[in-house]
């Protein structure tokens, strides 16, 4: 039996590494500042960059690539 990550295609794959590499680093920051255990400030300003860079390209890449395992599964 497959395992669940090897049924999916491989642009949702790729889709999903890189919203969590860019993405990622970003929510932890801002959520440590939420909780009050850092003063994001400058660091919050230093993320941030990575998000607007791999968010939108990673979203396409997993609308698509859901699309392309849907289809994958049903046949």
């Amino acid at each position: 039996m497959k395992s669940s990550w090897k049924k999916l295609h491989i642009l949702l794959k790729i889709g999903l590494i890189i919203l969590l590499i860019g993405c990622g680093p970003f929510f932890i920051v801002m959520g440590l500042d939420a909780l009050g255990v850092i003063q994001a400030g400058n660091l919050a300003l230093g993320t941030g960059p990575l998000v607007f860079i791999s968010f939108y390209p990673s979203l396409i890449l997993i609308i698509i690539g859901g699309i392309l395992t849907y289809k994958k599964i049903k046949k």
